[in-house]
C-alpha cells in the first residue's frame, strides 16, 4: 500500500486539517474540499461538521483521498429532518445519516482521489426529527425537540369505534343512556389505555368483549359527571379502572321548589336530579301541570306534591322514555325508582295516608313470608278481597251502599250454631 504525506502540488508535507467547525446548510450535492487548498467559494472539510437539508437523495461527497493525510478525520452530524449520503470522491462506497445521527469518518488509504475512508457510527443526538420519528398515540414533540405527552379529546353522542389505534383517546360521554364496547384483547397492544368521562344525561354502560373482564366484571356503568382511565393488563388480558369507584354511600340530597316561579310548565333535572324534592306554591298562580324530566339513570327518589291545589298535577317522565309519565296529585308523596327508560312506585301515600298496591287472589298486596299467596287485596272499586291459596275466599262488596254485600265461595260453617253449615 503506498502511504505518502507530501502534496502532489508542492512536494511539501500536507497539512491536517486547521477548520474545527463548519454548519453546512444546502440543498444541493456538495463537495468537501481540504482546508489547505479551499477557496471561499467552497466547503471545508472540517472536523466537526453539522449538516442539514430539507431536500432528500442529495450527497456530501468527502474530499480527494490522494490530497489528505492518512487519519485525517472528519465528524458528520445530520442536524435536520431529511437523510442524506456521504461518498467519496470517487461517488462510491455510500454511507446514509439519518436525522439526529452522527457518523465518524477517517481516512486509511489515499494512494487514489477516492481513498478508502472508514466510519463509525457515534449514534443519535437529540432533535426535533428524532422526537417526532418516535412520536404515535399519547406522544407529541416540543419546539425544543423533546417528546411530550398528549392526548385526543373525543366528544360524542353516539357510540365510538374502539380500537388499538384510540390508545391516550379521552372519550366524553354527550348523550343519554349510552354503551362503549371495549376492543378484542387479541388486537390490543401492551400497555393501552383509554379515560372516559359520562357528560351525558344517562347511564354510560362500558363492556368488554369475549371473555374479558373490566374490574372483574363484564360491563361498568358510569353515572354522569363520573370519569376515570382504563387500562389494559396484557398478563390476564383484562381491563382495569383508575380515577373511577363505584359509589358506596347513598348521599340524600334535597331541594324545594316553587311551581310558580317555573315558566312555561316544565322543569328539566336531568343536569341535577335531588334525591328528596318537594313542590310547593307560594304564589297560587300556576293553572296547568308541570312536566318534570329526570336523568336515565338508576336512582331513588322522594316526590312530594305539597302545592295545596288540585287543577293541575306534577308529572314525572325519564329523559327519553316512551313510558307513561307519573302522575302525582296534591298531597301525595311517592318513592319511586328509576332506571334508563322506567319509573317504579315503590311506596305512595298522602300525607300520613299509606298506598299500596291492588293485588291479586294469586298475590294479594298484603300477605306473609311464608305464604305469599294468601291475604288482602283490592278485588276492585269499593270491593275488598280475602284470599287463601290464590283463591278468593270473602268478598266484601259496597258498590252499592244500599246493598253491601259479604259473599263466599266457601262453604259457611258456624259449630256453635246448631245445623251451622250453609
Amino acid at each position: 500500500m503506498a502511504t505518502t504525506y507530501t502534496s502532489p502540488f508542492t512536494g511539501t508535507v500536507v497539512e491536517p486539517t486547521d477548520v474545527s467547525y463548519y454548519s453546512l446548510s444546502f440543498t444541493t450535492s456538495t463537495q468537501l474540499y481540504w482546508p489547505a487548498v479551499v477557496n471561499p467559494t467552497q466547503v471545508p472539510a472540517a472536523r466537526i461538521m453539522d449538516c442539514s437539508t430539507t431536500v432528500a437523495s442529495l450527497n456530501i461527497i468527502l474530499p480527494q483521498g490522494n490530497q489528505g493525510s492518512v487519519g485525517t478525520d472528519i465528524l458528520i452530524r445530520n442536524t435536520g429532518s431529511v437523510a442524506f449520503a456521504v461518498v467519496n470522491f470517487g461517488l462510491t462506497g455510500t454511507v446514509i445519516v439519518n436525522p439526529g445521527i452522527s457518523i465518524y469518518f477517517y481516512l486509511t488509504n489515499n494512494s487514489t482521489e477516492a481513498g478508502v475512508w472508514k466510519n463509525v457510527t457515534f449514534g443519535a443526538g437529540t432533535s426535533s426529527a428524532d422526537a417526532a420519528a418516535l412520536a404515535g398515540n399519547g406522544l407529541t414533540t416540543t419546539l425544543a425537540g423533546k417528546l411530550a405527552t398528549t392526548g385526543n379529546v373525543i366528544t360524542t353522542n353516539s357510540t365510538p369505534t374502539i380500537a388499538d389505534s384510540s390508545r391516550a383517546a379521552t372519550y366524553v360521554w354527550t348523550g343519554g343512556a349510552g354503551t362503549f364496547t371495549l376492543p378484542n384483547v387479541l388486537s390490543l397492544s401492551t400497555g393501552w389505555y383509554i379515560s372516559f368521562r359520562n357528560g351525558g344525561t344517562g347511564t354510560l354502560t362500558i363492556q368488554t368483549t369475549n371473555t374479558a373482564l373490566i374490574n372483574g366484571l363484564g360491563s361498568i356503568a358510569i353515572n354522569p359527571g363520573d370519569s376515570g382511565f382504563i387500562f389494559y393488563q396484557a398478563a390476564t388480558g383484562n381491563f382495569y379502572t383508575v380515577g373511577w369507584a363505584t359509589p358506596v354511600n347513598v348521599s340524600f340530597s334535597a331541594a324545594t321548589y316553587d311551581v310558580d316561579s317555573i315558566i312555561p310548565n316544565s322543569l328539566s333535572l336531568v343536569s341535577y336530579a335531588p334525591i328528596i324534592q318537594t313542590y310547593v306554591s307560594l304564589s297560587g298562580t300556576r293553572t296547568q301541570t308541570l312536566a318534570v324530566t329526570l336523568p336515565a339513570i338508576t336512582q331513588l327518589y322522594v316526590l312530594v306534591n305539597d302545592t295545596n291545589a288540585t287543577a293541575y298535577n306534577i308529572t314525572f317522565q325519564i329523559s327519553g322514555s316512551t313510558a307513561p309519565p307519573l302522575s302525582l296529585s296534591n298531597g301525595q308523596i311517592v318513592t319511586i325508582l328509576t332506571d334508563a327508560g322506567n319509573i317504579y312506585i315503590l311506596t305512595q301515600s298522602t300525607l300520613s295516608i299509606f298506598y299500596a298496591g291492588d293485588g291479586t287472589a294469586a298475590t294479594p298486596t298484603y300477605s306473609f313470608l311464608n305464604d305469599t299467596h294468601t291475604g288482602m287485596y283490592l278485588q276492585g272499586t269499593s270491593k275488598l278481597g280475602f284470599s287463601a291459596n290464590s283463591t278468593l275466599m270473602l268478598n266484601i262488596d259496597n258498590t252499592n251502599t244500599s246493598l253491601p254485600v259479604i259473599s263466599t265461595p266457601a262453604t259457611f260453617n258456624a259449630k256453635l250454631i246448631p245445623g251451622g253449615t250453609f
